[in-house]
């Protein structure tokens, strides 16, 4: 599969008009080519390649999450393992992930069964286009799968996403961990990864590891202004947060 980009002027044309097409993103998949009649050529396509992408869409559960954790770690192998050629540079280009998810109708049809139970604009914005501020981008439906991949992916393990399914313990330790730690850094997020894992072991449940993880991800930000994380291994990443988190939980 050849990926394409909207051009700049679609992009923002289409961002400017969500509320007049709110309808249509909650509609059937194939509008935009009618939408863009008049304004000539709205893509283009790349030269890069990538394999058939058809995000897996999970049986939702008004009453849990449960359901998500499934669907994102089934999807970031799918999504990860599709367009793992792609380099950070690539993957921060917001033009490409919307048209993916414009254009692609499983990505289209995945993003609608996962969060468009409204027609909601902040909702369209956030998950069919790219406008977080930052390279990542994660906030975009099928871009945050690639980076939830791009930074715990490690095909030395006898399973290459072990961390992908630490990260996804739960969807809030999920996001604070990719939002609060260095986006740069694979080292720095999967360093905590593990030291959550085994703290998470220590205490025998999930409860309260939400609070210990923010304090953590606080404490790591203090950290590296005075020292640079990124000239340590995971493993010594993993030793000053779960040396952290056991204080912590001590001082309780």
């Amino acid at each position: 599969m050849q990926l394409g980009y909207f051009t700049d002027h679609a992009y923002e044309r289409l961002l400017a008009d969500v509320e007049k097409n709110s309808s249509f993103y909650a509609g059937d998949y194939g509008w935009l080519d009618d939408y863009f009649a008049k304004a000539g050529d709205y893509y283009q396509l790349s030269s890069v390649t990538v394999a058939l992408l058809k995000p897996y869409r999970a049986s939702s559960n008004p009453l849990t999450d449960d359901w998500k954790t499934e669907e994102d770690l089934t999807n970031v192998r799918i999504v990860y393992n599709a367009m793992k050629n792609l380099t950070p540079w690539q993957a921060s280009n917001k033009y490409m992930w919307t048209y993916l998810c414009h254009a692609n109708q499983d990505c289209w049809e995945y993003v609608q069964h996962r969060w468009l139970d409204a027609n909601r604009e902040n909702t369209i914005k956030t998950r069919f286009f790219a406008t977080t501020p930052g390279s990542l981008l994660n906030d975009n439906a099928i871009s945050r799968l690639w980076w939830y991949g791009y930074f715990t992916y490690d095909e030395s393990l006898d399973d290459p996403y072990m961390m992908t399914k630490i990260l996804l313990t739960n969807q809030t330790v999920c996001s604070d961990v990719i939002d609060t730690l260095n986006r740069t850094s694979p080292n720095r997020i999967q360093g905590v990864l593990l030291a959550i894992e085994e703290f998470k072991d220590e205490m025998g449940s999930t409860r309260g590891l939400v609070d210990y993880v923010r304090e953590c991800n606080r404490y790591l930000n203090r950290y590296a202004a005075v020292t640079v994380l990124d000239y340590l291994s995971k493993e010594e990443i993993r030793d000053i947060a779960l040396g952290f988190l056991r204080e912590a939980r001590k001082s309780k």
